[in-house]
C-alpha cells in the first residue's frame, strides 16, 4: 500500500510545484500568498511520498521494482533505509525532496518581498516539475512487479558503509542548495536588478549550498579511503569531478558576491558565476545518471532517461543563459581598484577557481567525446588533473593568503606584504624544510608554503581584529581559510611523505614500514548479518616487540550480490594514519580457485586526517556564515516586540 501512497503523493507534489509557478509568476499580491502555500503543500507532499519509498525499504516489500534491485531480507535496517536513497530512483526522489524543501523555505523568507522573489519562487516550481515529471514519467520509484520476488538482489557491497547514509544527502544539500541563487539570479535578469542589495539577499543561501557541498565531498573522499581499501582519499573518479566542478565555481561565486555586497562590482560575473555553479550540478546529475560512464558511485541507466535529463538540463540551463546574453549589458558596473587591492585578489581568486574547474571539466568529459564520436579510446588520469589543477590551487591559495590583508580599492602591493611579513615568513620557511626533507619536488613544496601562508595570514587578521566586534561573517571567513589550510597541509603531506608497502606472509611473520612492524597472526572465517569474511589479526608492535595495539581487517563476500570487498583497518592519530589491508594469493585448480596464502599490504599516510577536519571547519564556516543573518532576523524578530510592549 506505501507504493500506491507514495506514489500518489508523487502526483500531489507535481501539481502543488505547477501550481507554485503559476502563482508566483502572477503579478500581484495574492498571487504571492498562494505561491508560498502551494510551496510548503509541494514540501509536504514531496516529504510524503520519500517518507512511503523509505518505507517500502524498510518493510522489504519485495513487489516494488526498485526494492527488489537495491535490498535484501538480510541486510541491517539502517542499510535497507538509507538503500532508498542509494539508487538511481531514489536518489532522484530524494532530489526533488531537497529542491521542494529549499524552495519552501525561500519563498517563506523572500516569496513576498520583491518582484524578482516572487518570480524566482516561480522558477525553483518550474525545476522541481521537470525533476517531478521525469520520476513519474520515466523513474518511477513505486514501480510494482508481479509476481513479487522472494528476496532482493542487494545494494553495491562497496556502498554498505555509514558513509551512504550521510554523503548522498550531504552532497544533495549542496548540490540542489545552489537552486536558489541561479533562480534568483534569473528573477533579477527578468524583473529586478543584479546589485549590493541583491548579493545581500542571495549570498546566505550561496553560503548554505557551498558549506553542505564541502561536507558532502569531504565525506565521500572518507569513505572512499575506508572502503575501497586503495589507501588514497580522492582518485580523480568522473563522479568525484561532478561534484567537484560546483564546489569550484561556487567558490568563486561566494567570493564575487562578497565584492558586489560590500563595494557594488562584478554584477554580470556575479549573476553568470550563478547560472553555471546550478548548471554544473544539473551536468554532474546527467553524468552519472545518463549511463555515460561506469563507476562505484555512477547509477548508470538507459540512453532513453540519459536523453530525458539532458533535454531538462538544456532546457533549464539554455533559457537561464538567453536571458543573461540580452540582459548582461545593464547591470556593467563602474567600479575602479588597483592591482593590489581586494577586489583584485578575489578576481584572481575566481579566475583560477573557474580556470581549474574548466580543467577539470575538460579532463572528465574529454574522454567521453572522443568515444561518442567513435575515435580510438582515450583515458586521463591523475597525472593531467595533478598537472593543471595543482598549479592553479596554489596560486589562488596565494591570493587567499592575501586579500584578507589587503585594502579594498587602494590597496598597494608593499601595504599588503607588509601587513603578511608574520605569514610570509612562516611559508618560507615551511617550503624551505620541505625541500630538504623531499629534494627534488617543486609542487610538493610551494603546496605546503601555500597552506601555510594562508593559515599564517589568518592568523595575522584574527590577531589584529582581536579587540573589534566579531561578526558571523568574520567568523565564517576564518574558519573557511583556516579549514582549507589544514586540509591543502594535509593533501600536501600524504602525496610528498605517504609509504606503502605489500608482502606475503604467514602466521608470526612481521611487515616493516619505515618504524612500523606489523606482525599477521592469521586468519579467522567470520559472519556478518549479510556477508562472510575472513578476518585477519593484525599486531602493532613497539620496539621490544610487545603487541601495542591489534587492528582486524577484512576480507568480505557478499553472497546476496555474489561480490568480494576489502575491508581496510586503521589506526589513525593526529600526526596520520597506518592503513592496513589484507589480500588472498589465489590460484586456479581446474573450474575452482583456491587460496594458497595471504598478502598484507600497509599504508603510512602523514596528516592525512587534516584534510577531513579541514574540510569540515570549511563547511562549518560556510554554514556559520549563511545562517547567521538568518538568526540574527529571528533574534531581532523575538526582541522587537518585548520591546515595544516595554515602550508602552
Amino acid at each position: 500500500m506505501s507504493a500506491e501512497l507514495g506514489l500518489l503523493s508523487l502526483l500531489l507534489a507535481l501539481g502543488c510545484a505547477l501550481l507554485q509557478s503559476y502563482a508566483a509568476f502572477r503579478n500581484d499580491e495574492g498571487g504571492a500568498a498562494l505561491a508560498l502555500s502551494a510551496a510548503r503543500a509541494h514540501a509536504v507532499a514531496t516529504l510524503a511520498s520519500f517518507l512511503f519509498l523509505l518505507a517500502a525499504f524498510a518493510a522489504s516489500d519485495f513487489s516494488v521494482a526498485s526494492v527488489v534491485a537495491n535490498s535484501h531480507s538480510t541486510k541491517p535496517i539502517f542499510y535497507k533505509i538509507a538503500a532508498g536513497w542509494g539508487n538511481h530512483e531514489g536518489s532522484m526522489l530524494l532530489w526533488a525532496l531537497l529542491l521542494a524543501v529549499y524552495g519552501a523555505f525561500f519563498a517563506q523568507a523572500q516569496g513576498k518581498q520583491t518582484r524578482d522573489g516572487r518570480f524566482a519562487v516561480g522558477v525553483l516550481g518550474l525545476l522541481s516539475v521537470g525533476v517531478l515529471a521525469f520520476i513519474t514519467l520515466a523513474s518511477n520509484p513505486f514501480w510494482r512487479q508481479i509476481p513479487a520476488a522472494v528476496d532482493g538482489r542487494g545494494l553495491n557491497p562497496l556502498l554498505q558503509d555509514i558513509g551512504l547514509i550521510i554523503h548522498p544527502p550531504m552532497l544533495y544539500l549542496g548540490y540542489v542548495g545552489f537552486a536558489v541563487p541561479f533562480a534568483m539570479a534569473v528573477g533579477a535578469l527578468a524583473k529586478g536588478n543584479i546589485d549590493a542589495e541583491w548579493a545581500k539577499r542571495a549570498r546566505p543561501w550561496m553560503l548554505i549550498a557551498w558549506g553542505f557541498l564541502t561536507w558532502g565531498i569531504a565525506l565521500g573522499s572518507w569513505w572512499a579511503y575506508r572502503e575501497l581499501g586503495w589507501g588514497g582519499y580522492w582518485f580523480w573518479d568522473p563522479v568525484e569531478n561532478a561534484s567537484l566542478l560546483p564546489w569550484l565555481v561556487g567558490a568563486a561565486l561566494v567570493h564575487s558576491t562578497l565584492v558586489l555586497e560590500r563595494r557594488g562590482g562584478f554584477p554580470g560575473w556575479t549573476a553568470l558565476l550563478a547560472i553555471v555553479t546550478f548548471s554544473l550540478s544539473l551536468i554532474g546529475t546527467f553524468i552519472v545518471r545518463s549511463g555515460l560512464l561506469t563507476s562505484v558511485h555512477a547509477f548508470a541507466v538507459d540512453p532513453e532517461r540519459g536523453l530525458a535529463i539532458l533535454a531538462y538540463l538544456v532546457i533549464a540551463i539554455g533559457s537561464a543563459l538567453v536571458l543573461f546574453a540580452r540582459r548582461a549589458r545593464s547591470f556593467e558596473a563602474d567600479i575602479h581598484f588597483t592591482p593590489a587591492s581586494r577586489e583584485a585578489m578575489v578576481l584572481i581568486n575566481n579566475l583560477v577557481m573557474s580556470s581549474a574547474a574548466a580543467a577539470v571539466f575538460l579532463g572528465t568529459l574529454y574522454p567521453l567525446f572522443i568515444d561518442a564520436i567513435g575515435a580510438a579510446p582515450l583515458s586521463v588520469g591523475a597525472p593531467f588533473f595533478a598537472s593543471t589543477a595543482v598549479p592553479l590551487f596554489i596560486i589562488g591559495m596565494a591570493a587567499m593568503g592575501l586579500a584578507p590583508l589587503a585594502v579594498w580599492r587602494k590597496g598597494t602591493l608593499m601595504q599588503a606584504l607588509g601587513q603578511s611579513r608574520f605569514a610570509l615568513g612562516i611559508a618560507l620557511a615551511g617550503i624551505a624544510l620541505t625541500i630538504a626533507l623531499k629534494p627534488g619536488s617543486i609542487l610538493g613544496p610551494l603546496a605546503v608554503g601555500a597552506s601555510l601562508w594562508v593559515g599564517a595570514g589568518m592568523i595575522t587578521h584574527s590577531v589584529k581584529r582581536r579587540n573589534m566586534r566579531w561578526t558571523g561573517d568574520q567568523w565564517a571567513m576564518v574558519l573557511g581559510h583556516v579549514g582549507l589550510a589544514i586540509a591543502a597541509l594535509g593533501m600536501a603531506a600524504t602525496a610528498l611523505f605517504s609509504t606503502e608497502v605489500s608482502q606475503a606472509v604467514s602466521p608470526g611473520d612481521v611487515v616493516r614500514l619505515g618504524k612500523v612492524e606489523a606482525r599477521f597472526d592469521g586468519i579467522t572465517g567470520i559472519r556478518g548479518p549479510n556477508f562472510s569474511a575472513e578476518q585477519a589479526q593484525i599486531s602493532i608492535l613497539d620496539e621490544a616487540g610487545k603487541a601495542t595495539r591489534t587492528l582486524y581487517p577484512e576480507r568480505r563476500f557478499y553472497p546476496a550480490s555474489n561480490m568480494p570487498t576489502t575491508e581496510a583497518a586503521l589506526a589513525s592519530t593526529i600526526f596520520g594514519d597506518l592503513h592496513v589491508t589484507i589480500s588472498a594469493l589465489t590460484e586456479k585448480e581446474g573450474e575452482k580457485t583456491v587460496i594458497k596464502g595471504w598478502a598484507v599490504r600497509l599504508f603510512n599516510r602523514p596528516l592525512i586526517s587534516w584534510i577531513w577536519v579541514g574540510a569540515a571547519m570549511t563547511g562549518l564556516g560556510s554554514l556559520v556564515g549563511g545562517f547567521g543573518p538568518a538568526w540574527r532576523r529571528r533574534r531581532q524578530k523575538m526582541v522587537t516586540p518585548v520591546q515595544s510592549h516595554g515602550a508602552s
